[in-house]
């Protein structure tokens, strides 16, 4: 070997192993042979768990041929798997299982690791609605304190269950239903609510007008322990009312004039009252 031969290959040896590169063969591999070097360091990455290196090696693969071996689908899936990627390890994968049938070599790993994105993407959906719904519950929280602060302001109270009662009571008295197409407050006709609020009990005193002129009371109570809090509201533009439903049967409960706006305000009040009792 001449002198300059020699001294060249010296320096590429330091440069070597200064910068840690390995040399690549002076003569490139044929295509083919190339792609089985690249997809035997993929299994070899695969089994050492080095999942970044091993889809630098797909990717290399991928690049030398559109249309690479059928192994190289699998390995995309498994790498691609193990990257939490799973649309996309979810195509090779099924891809793979096209083209080999139950024949072939990975079949059942295949099998394995689609039934593993399944599990994974299903933990997923529900880690997602958990911290939606628990973002939801920090937003309605804040919502729920917010509007009994500005009760609490407006009706000069200390206390959240004192300043729901008096708008409920409020807002009942003002919406009463009255029968006929022309509310007439001088007379007593229809009906009206007032509410009172014990420990764990929600008191409701109906007083009602009847045939004779006169009216009659009636008291019912719910307890709000195991109660839905959300009350739903009907009307009828026929019979000009509308209605809170009971929040156990789900049934027509208290009757409001027909204002579908105040009775969902009266509505909207007894659910926060019910959840500021709930969590007291």
């Amino acid at each position: 070997m001449k002198e300059s031969q020699v001294f060249r290959s010296l320096c590429f040896g330091l440069v070597v192993s200064m910068t840690g590169l390995v040399a690549l063969p002076v003569a490139a591999l044929p295509k083919e042979i190339e792609i089985d070097r690249l997809l035997l360091a993929v299994e070899t990455s695969v089994a050492n768990q080095n999942w970044d290196k091993a889809n630098a090696r797909l990717i290399s693969v991928k690049a030398l041929d559109d249309a690479p071996p059928a192994e190289f689908y699998y390995y995309r899936g498994k790498v691609s798997t193990e990257l939490q990627e799973y649309s996309e390890a979810k195509e090779a994968l099924e891809f793979y299982l096209e083209q080999q049938g139950r024949e072939g070599e990975f079949y059942r790993a295949s099998l394995e690791l689609l039934n593993r994105i399944e599990d994974s993407e299903v933990k997923q959906q529900t880690e997602s609605a958990r911290k939606s719904m628990g973002s939801q519950l920090v937003i309605e929280d804040k919502e729920h304190k917010n509007y009994i602060n500005k009760l609490q302001s407006l009706y000069l109270v200390d206390s959240g269950r004192d300043a729901l009662e008096l708008h409920i009571n409020t807002l009942l008295s003002n919406h009463r239903y009255i029968p006929g197409r022309y509310r007439d407050t001088r007379k007593w006709l229809g009906s009206e609510y007032q509410i009172q609020v014990r420990r764990g009990v929600v008191s409701i005193l109906e007083k009602r007008s009847n045939q004779s002129g006169g009216y009659s009371l009636n008291q019912d109570q719910i307890t709000v322990y195991g109660v839905n809090p959300y009350l739903g509201v009907e009307c009828d533009s026929v019979g000009d009312q509308c209605w809170i439903n009971h929040p156990e049967t789900g049934k027509h409960w208290l009757e409001l004039e027909h204002d579908r706006d105040a009775a969902s305000k009266a509505a909207e009040a007894f659910s926060h009252l019910i959840r500021l009792m709930q969590s007291s």
